[in-house]
């Protein structure tokens, strides 16, 4: 098998995709994708064992994200200089040993200390994991691979709120992170083999903070580099919001339970239809353009056809699978872009950066429009976001044809 290396990929032809080392990169990011999931479904769980109220928990589950939000496109540049298989397997370290911490139900400071080292041990993975995995796969199959790498986000959410609500009936919160912290021992034990024994960074040395934040300005003024995180944030600011929302338009609570389950579960699977899509038909920025657009339509469709429940599910599913599409296009991107190693890891770096700035920002702005305005306000915030998404899509087919 061809060892994941960080420094030799520009230069090696592949014969062959390495699809093992894939699976096993996409799982580190699953792993890290587990690190929000985690705190997600244990929310009531974190209240009852440690006596806070909802504030204090809702800062233990967004800690870990705002380390991307402000660190995402240096992470990126400081992959690069120390190696992407050193930055991944430290980071999985990182992530195993906390959550083992964590599973001994610390004091809530030493706690959301842990999770605010996750969020550094968060960003190397996601920075690293789908930079090598575009070094383990031939061209003609990057697209396809950066479609698979865009649904692990959903694939972890779904698995964790699958098994993980089991183990916490039945070894609460300490089990649920020991089991965490398992999962990184098989990782771990795969990289350490295959990867080269004597790596360098791509660039010597780290740099001042000067250097750095110099280098951050120049990710945002190359639109290579920027792009990507560009259509990212138009998603992540609608994701989250629309998951939350639309189903609770639906006066029907079967049919709200039903779409909470059902959504995020097509999301993922658009997500795997864009990698499809972009690798084998359409390009990035054209599909990106109709889903965008698609987006708009069903948005308004679920909005209209609330209360005639077949074509309120029917508009809603339609909703997501497009989003989820927008996602898998958005990381398809990189490499449809990028002309160089150093490119690719900065574009992951500008999508954890503003991934998590739309995130971040999103559910507010969408609560506050639908108390205001309610139907209207969801598919004002929606429309423009659509529309914006669009004309990026317009420039970036533009620039790069």
């Amino acid at each position: 098998m061809s060892s994941v290396s960080c420094d030799t990929a520009d230069t090696r032809i592949l014969t062959q995709t390495q699809w093992l080392s894939i699976a096993f990169l996409w799982f580190a990011g699953i792993f890290a994708a587990m690190q929000f999931a985690k705190f997600s479904i244990s929310y009531e769980y974190l209240l009852t064992a440690y006596q806070i109220d909802g504030a204090s928990a809702g800062t233990l589950l967004s800690v870990v994200g705002m380390v991307g939000l402000v660190l995402g496109v240096i992470g990126g540049v400081l992959s690069g200089k120390i190696g992407y298989s050193r930055v991944l397997i430290g980071s999985l370290l990182i992530g195993g040993g906390l959550s083992l911490l964590q599973s001994s139900l610390p004091s809530y400071p030493v706690l959301l200390m842990s999770r605010f080292i996750e969020g550094a041990s968060h960003l190397g993975v996601v920075i690293a994991a789908p930079t090598l995995m575009l070094q383990q796969a031939q061209k003609k199959h990057h697209s396809l691979v950066m479609g698979i790498w865009g649904a692990f986000f959903g694939v972890a959410f779904a698995i964790t709120g699958w098994l993980g609500n089991q183990i916490l009936s039945v070894y609460g919160l300490s089990g649920l992170f020991l089991g965490h912290a398992l999962l990184s021992i098989p990782l771990i034990v795969f990289f350490v083999l295959h990867h080269p024994r004597n790596q360098s960074g791509a660039e010597s040395g780290i740099g001042s903070l000067y250097a750095l934040f110099q280098t951050t300005i120049r990710v945002y003024l190359n639109p290579r580099t920027c792009f990507p995180g560009v259509v990212f944030f138009f998603h992540t600011f609608m994701f989250v919001a629309l998951l939350t929302f639309i189903p609770r338009t639906s006066a029907n609570e079967e049919i709200r339970s039903l779409l909470f389950v059902v959504l995020p579960l097509v999301s993922i699977l658009g997500t795997f239809l864009a990698g499809a899509l972009t690798q084998y038909s359409l390009k990035a920025p054209v599909l990106l353009f109709v889903a965008y657009i698609a987006i708009a339509l069903a948005t308004f469709s679920t909005i209209k056809l609330q209360h005639q429940e077949f074509y309120f599910v029917a508009a809603a599913v339609v909703l997501m699978l497009f989003s989820g599409m927008v996602q898998g296009a958005s990381f398809t991107l990189i490499p449809y872009l990028s002309q160089t190693e150093s490119e690719r890891a900065m574009g992951n770096g500008a999508i954890a950066q503003l991934g998590n700035l739309g995130a971040t920002i999103g559910p507010p702005v969408f609560a506050y429009a639908i108390d205001s305005f309610e139907g209207n306000g969801l598919f004002g915030i929606t429309a423009a976001l659509c529309v914006a998404g669009c004309i990026t899509a317009v420039f970036i087919w533009r620039f790069n044809d």
